[in-house]
Parts: C-alpha cells; sequence; structure tokens
C-alpha cells in the first residue's frame, strides 16, 4: 500500500470563507506585511485583492477574517 502524502510548497490559507456562490481565500505574508484574498466565483472567474495588514485589519476587524489574521499577528483588533 502506498502513501499518499503531498509536499505542496504553495502556501496554504489563513482562513477560508465559502458563500453560496462564491470561495475566499485569505492568506497573510508575515514577512511582506500584505494579506492577499483570492476570490473565486462560480464559472472559475477568480480575483486577487492585496490589502496592508493594518488596512485589512481595520477594513474587516469585525469578520472572522479579520480576526484570524489579527491572532496570527497577535495583534488585538
Amino acid at each position: 500500500m502506498t502513501e499518499n502524502i503531498s509536499h505542496s510548497n504553495e502556501p496554504k490559507p489563513l482562513y477560508t470563507i465559502n458563500n453560496p456562490e462564491s470561495v475566499v481565500e485569505v492568506f497573510l505574508d508575515e514577512e511582506a506585511g500584505l494579506v492577499r484574498e483570492v476570490k473565486c466565483l462560480n464559472y472559475n472567474r477568480c480575483k486577487e485583492y492585496t490589502y496592508s495588514v493594518e488596512e485589512y485589519i481595520a477594513r474587516y476587524s469585525h469578520h472572522p477574517a479579520g480576526k484570524a489574521v489579527a491572532a496570527r499577528l497577535a495583534v488585538s483588533a
């Protein structure tokens, strides 16, 4: 029997939002101080949005994704 082990160097999302017609994955680059959102809609339409950490926390501090970013950075949202 062969084990199915995947060694991927791709970043894993810090938080995933599953909406009825879209999926949003939130990635944090702590070194660069950036948060990247990849929003994929139906029919394989995707858009990418990049924010500074400060802007993302200020904009989304009320949302679980913003709280996840703040928690990872040990910042109070």
